[in-house]
Parts: C-alpha cells; structure tokens; sequence
C-alpha cells in the first residue's frame, strides 16, 4: 500500500473518531449556542475528511463529493458559531 493511501487510512479513521467524541462533547457539555455550533463543525469537518479519504482510496467520486460538501458545512457550522459567540459577548458589554 502506498504511503498516500496509508495516510488517507489513517485520517479518515482520525476523522471518524474525532467526530464521535465531538458529538458526545455537544451532547452532554453544557455551553454556548456558539460553542455547540463550533463543535458540531468541527465534527462535521472531521467527518468531511474522513469520507473524501475514503473516496480517494476506493476511487469513488460521489464519496468524494460527499465529503467536500460535509467539510464545507462544517466550515460554516463554526463560522455561524463564532458569530453567536461575538453577538453575545457584544450583548455582555
């Protein structure tokens, strides 16, 4: 196996581990609508990763779509948490 693919391997199970704890962390941690949304994104993105890795390994192209548009909704999933999180510190002023 190559060592791209071994590092696609490998991310994409980071990615998948990384998601489940993130979403056990949302879940059960009492925080900011802001910070739920980071770490929901931050999930997301993991996820994204994890299945554009997997697609590139097995040559599938709607994986690797898939993936981009998960990692790029969790891109904007934290983004909408940072603006929360700015409205509200504003509002603390």
């Amino acid at each position: 196996m190559s060592s791209i693919r071994i590092t696609a391997v490998r991310g994409a199970f980071l990615g998948l581990a990384l998601a489940a704890s993130v979403s056990a962390l949302a879940d059960d941690t009492p925080t900011t609508a802001g910070a739920v949304d980071r770490l929901k994104g931050l999930g997301n993105e993991a996820v994204g990763s994890a299945k554009r890795g997997v697609g590139n390994l097995t040559d599938d192209e709607d994986l690797k779509a898939e993936g981009r548009a998960q990692k790029l909704r969790g891109e904007a999933q934290q983004e909408k948490g940072k603006a929360k999180d700015a409205v509200e510190n504003a509002l603390d002023k």
